[in-house]
């Protein structure tokens, strides 16, 4: 099985290629728990706490091992524990340990970097149209260091769609 985990900044169309992806390979795709639960979390605007990360990153993993045994070939994954990490970071201001152990315990053939390059689009969760560039680096830089084959797509969606395809064609 060829595991894909699509990462980015907020608003760079990483749902919409992990969709596309699962339909172009007859598979199935892992949604963002994170995003489940950012929408379902109450009070809006109460501080995020540390435990949150951790439980978000066990449940984003439970749900891949869960689709794993029905994906076709490949499973696509929107997002994982690594990215949770870096979102952690991002709204706490440091690593989390816990995170980045459940991170650790996971494998990927290929992470494909969704670029920064797209409109903002804003919904009632994202808020961090100003900090896009900032995370895309932090992604990039924590990607650089893991070693693992790393994707950067760009342009508009046809074409992010075809470069990933093509780089996943070649592992199968």
């Amino acid at each position: 099985m060829i595991r894909v985990v699509i990462v980015g900044a907020e608003s760079t169309g990483k749902t919409t290629l992990a969709i596309a992806l699962a339909e172009h390979y007859q598979t199935t795709w892992v949604p963002e728990f994170g995003r489940f639960y950012t929408e379902a979390r109450r009070p809006r605007g109460e501080l995020w706490q540390s435990d949150e990360f951790t439980f978000i990153a066990d449940a984003h993993v439970r749900m891949e091992d869960a689709m794993v045994r029905i994906a076709n070939r490949v499973l696509i994954c929107d997002t994982d524990a690594f990215a949770t990490a870096i979102w952690h970071e991002r709204y706490l201001g440091t690593a989390s340990a816990d995170v980045l152990a459940i991170a650790a315990g996971r494998t990927y053939d290929l992470y494909v970097l969704t670029d920064v390059d797209t409109p903002f689009v804003p919904d009632d969760i994202r808020d961090g149209e100003s900090i896009r560039l900032w995370m895309h680096n932090r992604f990039q830089e924590e990607l650089s260091r893991m070693g693992t084959p790393v994707l950067l797509v760009s342009g508009p969606h046809e074409r992010r769609l075809a470069l990933a395809i093509e780089r996943i064609d070649a592992l199968l």
